[in-house]
């Protein structure tokens, strides 16, 4: 029996064969009551058996605030907490950041290819992922919407579409939450991978992102999450929380979501 074609390898998808890979990732990523839930999703996911066992999933043992994996970061100190955390910026501007997959170099050609490419398979892929994650990790929070993190005009023209917007769609469908877009890029930053150190990258997003006046009122006691496809430094997505919270106070709670940390 078969059911497709591998996103990532183009081989055939052979359901028997994957059964046993879908059992025991279902297990790594969930708890007992979240199981169920989980092992839909990897079962439905095109990936074959191969590809669904490579996938470098960020383990248990992580940061609590922006979710890197410890293998990553040995200094994960008793607070639970790694040295950039330690020693980073004013972190009530974001909750946490939870992420599945760690950024590694063939992860990186495959992004670049949705991102650039736009190819629909990946983007049910990669939102399927997400659903996973939320159910790993964010699944007792009741969201009142997910928002993502806006493109600059300039860049949007370039690309022809942003990519977490289409990301979002999935997820919001799978996880029955709304998708709105609360903000708008008012300045047109260099890529990130482009600058060097996070200082610079900190002050490249400093007043990056605006509220979008055309959305409708929000309670300022709203839980957001904030989505993207790479977690770096976190100051895109502490720039796009900053900016949300000082439009609804700080009553508001911002988490993000992304696909790689």
């Amino acid at each position: 029996m078969t059911s497709g074609m591998c996103v990532r390898c183009g081989g055939r998808i052979v359901a028997p064969q994957k059964e046993t890979i879908v059992r025991e990732k279902g297990r790594q990523l969930s708890e007992q009551t979240s199981y169920p839930v989980i092992y839909r999703m990897l079962k439905g996911i095109v990936l074959c058996g191969v590809c669904l066992d490579a996938l470098p999933l960020i383990g248990h043992d992580i940061c609590q605030r922006c979710g890197r994996d410890r293998e990553l970061q040995a200094s994960i100190g008793n607070e639970g907490l790694c040295r950039d955390c330690v020693h980073g910026e004013d972190d009530q501007i974001l909750v946490t950041n939870r992420s599945l997959l760690r950024y590694e170099k063939e992860e990186k050609d495959l992004l670049g290819l949705f991102k650039y490419r736009g190819d629909e398979r990946l983007a049910l892929y990669y939102g399927t992922l997400l659903a996973i994650t939320v159910q790993r990790y964010y699944r007792s929070i009741g969201f009142s919407c997910i928002t993502t993190v806006p493109l600059h005009p300039q860049r949007l023209q370039e690309r022809g579409f942003n990519q977490v917007n289409l990301l979002a769609r999935h997820l919001g469908a799978t996880i029955k939450i709304p998708v709105r877009l609360l903000l708008r890029r008012t300045k047109d930053t260099p890529k990130l991978s482009k600058q060097k150190g996070r200082v610079s990258r900190q002050e490249s997003m400093r007043e990056a992102f605006a509220w979008d006046d055309q959305n409708m009122p929000m309670p300022s006691a709203s839980k957001i999450l904030l989505l993207d496809d790479i977690y770096t430094t976190g100051s895109t997505l502490r720039s796009c929380a900053k900016t949300i919270r000082e439009h609804l106070g700080s009553s508001c709670e911002v988490y993000s979501l992304t696909i790689y940390r």
